[in-house]
């Protein structure tokens, strides 16, 4: 049973901080070295000073004093101000995709902590987990939302937030770096909070992006106890912002994130394809476009784009040519997980094949991941890259198959576009030490 709250957030005040549209940021995960800097650039109250710090960059094993401190400072300014009741945070993102309009309909709510409750479906890494936890520590402030996903087949979620802000101006309103519009309002109406709490108290909850991050609040919850604190109401280290959105909603692009490989020992391009005739029919093809065209035509079904570095041509369409290979291959998973392109990608070709394994995976030694395929296939042979492999989206309708087996797709399975910014909204949490 999911329990949500309203929760007090804090927020910009505008009036102090300057344009919002200078401060918010893509999800920290997505911030490399060359978008910090851009952040930094923007604002001295860009965000990422307290999500993303360069403090991280100088030393890995920080406990982000620097972004406490700001966030310390910021308040006593008055960058931030905490909301004077609480409220359900209704959040609409107005994007285009594939040459049409969508608004994805969902809400920010505090969430009571239950890992039972809340259904993941990718693997994790002990990196990331670590250095969220050191963030959070410092903080004792949920910074970034969590990703949720419930079914509501009749939409009656939809139905509710258009009721409650109807003719109502957002509180927060911004552009992402990619033109995408965000939408924040504050809801108070007890009778449109209850409805909402009472439509998800039915539901389960999957992860669709921030399994670090729930993971870390779930460690984070076990250390307080363990150390004797108490929460506090609605807002305390039992509870964790959230973003929860119906599951059937028309706006849920889920982009594929593709895989580029490197340091494979004695690798050869031709020794390959050879290997892959044996599960896959290989198809080559002259141009990205012919590759991509391809590919389109053929979603639903198991195919792979591939580039590689000595192959005779230049790019090749690669389908399974009969999936009850992978119930040989991988008997210990279900049917759900073994359908999915991504295992198929992972247990047949990287590590059948190539012998990227588990371990290397983790380690980030063998494996780069790039979202958009035009960049992906644009890297082979730059940066020790030897070889390229494209996939299609997954189906939401899979993930959630997957996350009902209580098992773990490989780590950037899914691609959730637009991402949740960061800055619109946080909950401070209530700690009796």
């Amino acid at each position: 049973m999911a329990k949500i709250a309203p929760f007090a957030a804090l927020r910009y005040d505008t009036s102090e901080a300057g344009d919002i549209n200078k401060l918010v940021t893509q999800p920290y995960d997505k911030i490399d070295k060359v978008l910090q800097a851009d952040y930094y650039s923007r604002s001295p109250y860009n965000v990422v000073r307290i999500i993303f710090s360069d403090e991280a960059n100088r030393n890995p094993e920080t406990t982000y004093p620097e972004a406490a401190e700001v966030l310390r400072l910021w308040l006593q300014k008055g960058i931030f101000k905490e909301d004077p009741q609480p409220a359900i945070y209704v959040y609409y993102q107005y994007f285009k995709f594939g040459g049409k309009e969508y608004a994805r309909k969902g809400f920010v709510a505090s969430v009571e902590l239950e890992e039972k409750g809340v259904k993941a479906h990718e693997h994790t890494l002990a990196g990331p987990k670590a250095d969220r936890l050191r963030l959070l520590k410092s903080l004792e402030t949920n910074d970034e939302n969590i990703f949720l996903l419930f079914s509501d087949a009749t939409g009656q979620a939809v139905k509710i937030m258009d009721g409650a802000i109807a003719g109502k101006p957002p509180v927060v309103e911004c552009k992402d770096d990619y033109g995408e519009i965000h939408k924040v309002w504050a809801v108070t109406d007890p009778k449109a909070v209850k409805a909402l709490q009472d439509l998800v108290a039915a539901r389960e909850l999957f992860i669709a992006d921030g399994h670090h991050r729930f993971e870390t609040a779930c460690n984070y919850k076990n250390e307080c106890l363990q150390k004797g604190w108490k929460p506090v109401g609605d807002q305390g280290f039992d509870h964790r912002m959230m973003a929860l959105f119906p599951m059937e909603d028309p706006g849920l692009v889920i982009f594929p994130t593709h895989r580029l490989c490197k340091n494979v020992m004695d690798f050869s391009g031709p020794e390959l394809i050879t290997a892959l005739l044996r599960n896959f029919a290989v198809d080559p093809k002259d141009t990205a476009e012919d590759l991509f065209k391809a590919m389109d035509s053929r979603k639903g079904k198991h195919v792979f784009g591939m580039c590689a570095v000595g192959t005779p041509a230049p790019f090749y369409l690669l389908e399974l040519k009969d999936e009850k290979v992978m119930d040989t291959a991988t008997p210990e998973l279900s049917e759900a997980m073994r359908k999915l392109d991504v295992t198929i990608l992972h247990k047949l070709i990287l590590e059948k094949e190539l012998g990227i394994d588990k371990a290397k995976l983790e380690a980030f030694t063998h494996v780069e991941y790039v979202r958009h395929r035009e960049e992906a296939v644009g890297k082979l042979g730059k940066g020790g890259i030897q070889a390229v492999f494209l996939l299609n989206p997954t189906d939401v309708m899979g993930v959630k198959a997957v996350a009902e087996k209580g098992e773990r797709m490989p780590q950037k399975s899914t691609d959730f576009y637009p991402k949740l910014l960061a800055g619109l909204v946080m909950m401070p949490l209530k700690i009796q030490k």
